[in-house]
């Protein structure tokens, strides 16, 4: 879907089609096929971004992924829940930014079923290190803002809260 250029549209239905298409390439970008970047931020306010590739919006507006126990990802969302998450196209010609609020999911059915939600594993190098208890831990994003930028051409589309609840749930076909 692509946003209308019908000037016959009030605002309100223009905002509305772009945060619907906003939205519709989030959830395509963020499918878990490709990895995206994480932002979190530590106790003396620093970033840090790190790669991540294993994900799943299955739950919309949620986003997994899984992590080491032992990551400092984890103590920084302890301390600080506000994250963002960057996906691009493979051509890297147009780049969604997801921020929201993170926790670390600590429910064992919860654990259970996001790991069976994740369809590619194989980047989570993690696993195959020795750990005491779980041998990993879930990241739960709450999805608040999505941007979606197309540097090329300059083009910026957002959506917010709001926009997110109206969307269907589930990942885009």
């Amino acid at each position: 879907m692509k946003p209308s250029s019908d000037p016959i549209q009030s605002p309100n239905e223009k905002a509305t089609k772009h945060a619907e298409y906003v939205i519709d390439l989030a959830k395509k970008l963020a499918d878990g096929k490709r990895p995206g970047v994480l932002a979190t931020v530590d106790e003396h306010g620093m970033p840090h971004l790190r790669w991540m590739a294993t994900l799943s919006l299955h739950d919309w507006p949620l986003l997994y992924t899984i992590t080491s126990p032992a990551s400092k990802k984890i103590q920084h969302i302890n301390k600080n829940p506000n994250v963002s998450w960057m996906f691009s196209n493979e051509e890297m010609n147009v780049i969604v930014n997801i921020r929201g609020k993170a926790r670390i999911a600590s429910d064992a059915g919860k654990m259970q079923r996001v790991w069976k939600m994740l369809e590619d594993k194989s980047k989570a190098y993690f696993l195959s290190i020795a750990a005491d208890g779980p041998g990993f831990a879930v990241i739960e994003t709450e999805i608040e803002d999505i941007d979606c930028i197309v540097p090329k051409y300059d083009i910026k589309f957002q959506a917010h809260s709001v926009d997110l609840g109206s969307a269907s749930r589930g990942v885009a076909e």
